[in-house]
């Protein structure tokens, strides 16, 4: 199985990040978008896994999730990856709720070094996060640029998130929940 770590966006963002897309990708060309069902904030690719992996990573998920409590997140200005010169990966910044999706994504960083060390290689890159919107498939990608930079104005809760498996189809990857993890609210 594929696998990786994500928070979801909630249904009232993706309608927000829904209509923004629809503006955006209008005379838009060499980009494929993200549809907005989606759409969400990567926290740890896993790779190729087995059912057995799941199972003994998933209570130190469990552990990483009740030490944290849901935070607000908003969403800021765009921009590409590596850079505008060459952009790979179009995405929407974080502007409140930064630091606790870093740290949540630190956590689970944590709990993969001591739960699969042989199996579960550390990031080399610092996390950075963001919202995958497009994916730059041309040499000369056609889109408002203003559009990206300018971004959208959206709020959310989080609330916790999920262990997802992609399945790779010739139309696009299928995405899947295999488990939720809460973050907890304090009493």
């Amino acid at each position: 199985m594929r696998l990786f770590l994500a928070v979801w966006l909630s249904k009232e963002l993706q309608k927000v990040v829904g209509d923004w897309l629809g503006r955006i990708t209008a005379g838009s060309s060499g980009v494929k978008w993200v549809p907005p069902g989606q759409l969400h904030f990567t926290l740890k690719f896993l790779g190729e896994q087995s059912p057995e992996f799941v199972t003994g990573f998933s209570p130190h998920l469990r552990r990483v999730a009740a030490a944290a409590s849901p935070f607000p997140l908003s969403l800021a200005g765009g921009g590409a990856f590596p850079g505008r010169r060459s952009p790979r990966v179009l995405w929407l910044g974080v502007d409140e709720g930064r630091q606790e999706l870093a740290a949540l994504a630190g956590r689970i960083e944590t709990a993969a070094a001591e739960a699969a060390p042989h199996v579960l290689a550390p990031e080399k890159r610092d996390f950075k996060p963001h919202l995958t919107v497009g994916r730059v498939k041309s040499e000369v990608p056609l889109f408002n640029w203003g559009l990206l930079e300018t971004g959208v104005e959206g709020r959310m809760i989080v609330k916790g998130f999920s262990l997802v498996e992609s399945r790779l189809t010739p139309h696009g990857p299928v995405y899947r929940d295999l488990e939720e993890y809460f973050l907890c609210d304090p009493l």
